[in-house]
Order: structure tokens, then C-alpha cells, then sequence
């Protein structure tokens, strides 16, 4: 699992640590596990970094893995521009049964890295400069007789010893690199539905839904959603298209056509839930809730909460979910732009399951 995040000169974060370390709540024990917040919702005012922190958390993605990576116009500006500094510096704290795993790495520009370090439970495993006369360790045991001298910095050294080495899944690299590939960044805006990580193509949301094969199971998401449909698939020049029927079938519509933003919102919520299947290690949802009811928001939150084998994080504007029956202090953030604490570590209050957390914020009882 991710524990903790630190970056530094990228975008509009000059110097930030996420940190997910639970704390010790006797309530909401599902929204923890192994000792670190499984569920997260994030808050802040527009322009505070929501979707930055998403995009520094999948940077990972873009060169450990060969999954779908996000569309350039998004990395444009990828240093931060009030600081001097040439390097881009990323950490990433994981945790494997109860063991720290550290990889951290520095860049100039999305796709050039200078460095990267691997440390396993307080042990260098790899310590690689891409600069002239640079160190480059790389321990025994990961690389064998592996050359480790690579040609240029636009290549991982960790991606290229696990493309080139036999496959053991249980070791720590291949944990890390299977996280890495099994994480999933989306969001539906106005703008189209975008997404980075766990695929490597593209489909259609009918064909997404199609090959699932689970049409009779999303009907019933629907329906729990206050949204009662007739659906079935039809074949249109080769490729499955989804229909609503409506006057006893006498008339049809195509569901994408007829669909509400908030509808289309589902529809694409169940199928990334349907796709990651068990292997789903983390996801993120940039305003995840834009186009829902406040009720429906908090279906999907339940429905995600109840999903325990992978970490969620959720941004969003909607304070009503800020209470706990949804959330606990510790599992809800507060990002500034500057800093990202819990509401926890937000106020010298000590917060209990009975306080409305709410309208705590509301009245400004959270320092931001």
C-alpha cells in the first residue's frame, strides 16, 4: 500500500508530504488497513492542487510502467515555476507486510530522470545516477548477470531490470512494479472522460460494459441509484452498442444518447470497478462527485469503502460526505497547496465518532 508521498519543484507544489499513516480510531476500522488510511477523501479550494497531487501519484505510471499514460497537455509545465530548481523530486513510501519500501527519484522533464534509489526495509537495493561518473549500484540479487549500464536517463533503471530479469512475483520489485501497473487515475468532466494507468488500449464505454458481461449487474447499480432501465446490447457495424427500450420495446434509444452527465458518471465508475476486477491496487478519482446528487455521492462512497482490497482517494467539494458515517478525521484531507494534513492533524481538538466534522469546518475549527 502507499503510506506517504513527498515532492517537491513539481507543478504548483514547491516542497509537499502526503502522509497516510492512520490513526488510532476505535470506529470506521475498515477505512484502515495494515496501519494506513485505505480510503481517502480529499478537500480543497479551487487551484489548491487536487488534480496535481493525482498527477504526482501517477508519475509512477507514466515511466515505471507501459499502462496508459496521460495525454501531454496535462504535463505541460511540469516543474514548478517560482522555483530555480532544475530537478523535479519525487519519494514514494510503500508499505509491504509491515515493511517500508522507499523509491525515490529526481528529474528535469517528465520523460529525463537524473536519478533513482530503492531502499527495502533500511537496505539500498538500488542507488542509480544517470549523470557522467555517477553511481550506479544495483544489489546482486535483483539484477544477476544483468547489464545495468543503460544508454541514456529517458529509461527506467527499475522498469528495464524487471522487463529484462525471469519474473518473481513475490520479490520486492516485482510487488512494487505489479502495484504500479494495477493503479487507475480517471475523472469525467465536461471536457471527456480521461484516465491513466491499469490498461494499455482503449474502448468504448458499451464496449467496456460489453466484454465485463456483467450488463445485468450494472442494471441493478443503476436501479440502486435511483435510475429503473431497460438495457440490452445490439450489434452495430461490428461492435456492440448499448439500448434503452422503453413502450413495452416498442421504442429505443441509444443510452449514451439519453444519459445524464451524473448517469455516464456511473456507467463509467462501474465499468473502471468492473475492469480493475481483484487486481486493482489504488484508485483515484479527480472530482469524483461533479456531476452527482449528494445521495448518490454517498452511495459511491459506501460502494468504494466496502472495496477493501485497494487504497481509493476522492477529491471533492461536497462536505456533506465530511461527516462519520462516511469518513473518519484521519481518512479526510485538507490540501492548501502548501501542506495536506487530516482534519486530525488540522485542529488541537480532540475529534470523536459524535462530532459533526462538518460543520466543524464549516465554522473554521480546521486551520488550512
Amino acid at each position: 500500500m502507499l503510506k506517504k508521498i513527498h515532492i517537491k519543484n513539481y507543478k504548483c507544489f514547491e516542497d509537499l508530504s502526503f502522509d497516510l499513516t492512520a490513526a488510532d480510531y476505535s470506529f470506521n476500522r475498515e477505512l484502515v488497513r495494515d496501519n494506513i488510511v485505505n480510503k481517502v477523501l480529499i478537500y480543497g479550494k479551487n487551484g489548491s492542487g487536487k488534480t496535481s497531487l493525482g498527477f504526482a501519484i501517477f508519475d509512477l505510471v507514466q515511466h515505471l510502467t507501459d499502462r496508459m499514460h496521460f495525454s501531454s497537455r496535462y504535463m505541460t509545465y511540469y516543474r514548478n515555476l517560482n522555483s530555480n530548481r532544475p530537478a523535479v523530486f519525487f519519494q514514494y513510501t510503500f508499505s509491504f507486510d509491515y515493511k517500508e519500501l522507499v523509491y525515490t527519484y529526481e528529474k528535469t522533464a517528465m520523460q529525463t530522470l537524473t536519478n533513482e534509489k530503492l531502499t527495502y526495509d533500511g537496505r539500498d537495493l538500488i542507488d542509480y545516477s544517470y549523470e557522467p561518473g555517477g553511481k550506479q549500484f544495483v544489489a546482486p540479487e535483483l539484477a544477476g548477470n544483468l547489464d545495468i549500464h543503460l544508454p541514456d536517463n529517458k529509461l527506467s533503471i527499475l522498469k528495464y531490470i524487471y522487463k529484462n530479469t525471469p519474473t518473481n512475483s513475490s520479490s520486492v520489485l516485482s510487488r512494487l512494479m505489479i502495484f504500479c501497473e494495477n493503479m487507475l487515475w480517471f475523472r469525467s468532466l465536461s471536457e471527456g472522460n480521461n484516465y491513466c494507468g491499469l490498461t494499455s488500449g482503449t474502448m468504448t464505454m458499451d464496449q467496456m460494459l460489453f466484454e465485463s458481461g456483467k450488463l445485468p449487474e450494472f442494471k441493478d447499480f443503476l436501479k440502486q441509484n435511483g435510475l429503473d432501465y431497460d438495457l440490452d446490447f445490439e450489434e452495430e457495424g461490428g461492435s456492440p452498442s448499448l439500448y434503452a427500450y422503453f413502450n413495452k420495446r416498442s421504442d429505443k434509444a441509444r443510452f449514451s444518447a439519453i444519459s445524464s452527465s451524473g448517469t455516464k458518471s456511473l456507467w463509467l465508475l462501474f465499468n473502471w470497478i468492473t475492469a480493475g476486477k481483484d487486481r486493482l491496487s489504488l484508485l483515484f478519482i479527480d472530482e469524483f462527485d461533479a456531476y452527482y446528487h449528494y445521495e448518490t455521492a454517498a452511495s459511491v462512497v459506501n460502494l468504494l469503502n466496502s472495496k477493501r482490497q485497494f487504497q481509493s482517494f476522492l477529491t471533492t467539494h461536497n462536505t456533506y460526505l465530511m461527516q462519520n458515517a462516511f469518513t473518519r478525521p484521519d481518512c479526510c484531507f485538507l490540501l492548501t497547496g502548501k501542506e495536506i494534513k487530516n482534519l486530525k492533524n488540522s485542529t488541537d481538538r480532540e475529534l470523536r465518532e459524535a462530532h459533526n466534522l462538518e460543520k466543524l469546518y464549516t465554522n473554521g475549527a480546521f486551520a488550512e
